[in-house]
């Protein structure tokens, strides 16, 4: 059987890279599993402690900034004909996790895998945390959450890559599949950190919404309709779920409107959360 790849692109990252790769390395063959770190246009000391928490890692350096051209890169080092695990650099996931994704890909016609991801919400701002209650409610997580870690087929990855240089490439990745073609698998949880302010919170949903914009332009349609009406007739007959989902549906509401506002020329910024970004 042909090795995996697991794909990590990493921008100055060095606060969070060890405990990504600490958590990772527990009990992960590396008979059957390659890991590769794309450190794109750092300017900290990622490249060293990726190195340091795991010696056993491909790193591969660029002075180009950018996820999708990291990934790009990394999938040209990819072991050739196996599946790929395409993982963001500040998550908590387990050997077993990412080895229930892989064996999920595995099955034929399954061309991608997701798991659930957790969202730890304990150091962040009461708002945050109220958001986080009502976002827990949508009911596209039923099916997984597309994003943060995810596996490829070998035919999956061929059809996806290279990615374009695009904001939401998780979102690419989604809608470049059927629904059938994606296997939601209960075994792989794992971790994210919440922003730590709502001010922070409010520029990565914008972001997140402006890239899913990004690719619908492309014509690649979201699959999902309807989310933020059914989770307000939950609310109606769940009241203890009533004040974060309005909560949720608000924010939501507001971020939309600040994008409708936002001018053209801003269309490329990311706007990265570095409040939950914390040392580990």
């Amino acid at each position: 059987m042909t090795r995996a790849t697991i794909l990590i692109p990493a921008h100055d990252e060095a606060a969070v890279i060890g405990r990504t790769l600490w958590y990772l390395s527990r009990g992960l063959s590396f008979d059957h599993v390659r890991v590769i770190v794309i450190a794109n246009g750092c300017s900290d000391a990622t490249v060293a402690r990726a190195r340091a928490a795991l010696p056993m890692a491909k790193v591969i350096e660029t002075d180009r900034r950018g996820k999708c051209h990291a990934l790009n890169l990394g999938y040209r080092a990819a072991e050739p004909g196996g599946p790929v695990v395409c993982m963001d650099a500040d998550l908590d996931v387990t050997a077993e996790a990412v080895a229930a994704l892989i064996s999920a890909v595995a099955a034929p016609g399954c061309m991608a895998a997701c798991g659930q991801m957790d969202v730890l919400t304990a150091e962040a701002a009461p708002a945050v945390r109220l958001f986080y209650r009502g976002w827990r409610t949508n009911p596209y997580f039923a099916r997984g959450k597309f994003g943060g870690v995810f596996a490829l087929s070998p035919e999956g990855a061929a059809r996806v890559f290279p990615l374009p240089e695009i904001t939401a490439d998780d979102e690419f990745v989604r809608r470049s599949f059927a629904p059938q073609e994606i296997a939601f698998v209960p075994g792989c949880r794992f971790v994210a950190r919440a922003p730590a302010t709502f001010a922070s919170l409010l520029r990565v949903r914008r972001r997140s919404l402006r890239g899913a914009r990004e690719v619908a332009r492309m014509g690649k349609a979201s699959p999902e309709r309807g989310s933020a009406v059914r989770m307000m007739a939950r609310g109606v007959i769940s009241p203890a779920d009533a004040l974060p989902i309005g909560f949720f549906v608000l924010v939501m509401a507001w971020v939309r409107l600040r994008l409708a506002l936002e001018r053209s020329t801003s269309a490329r910024r990311w706007e990265r959360d570095l409040t939950s970004r914390m040392p580990g």
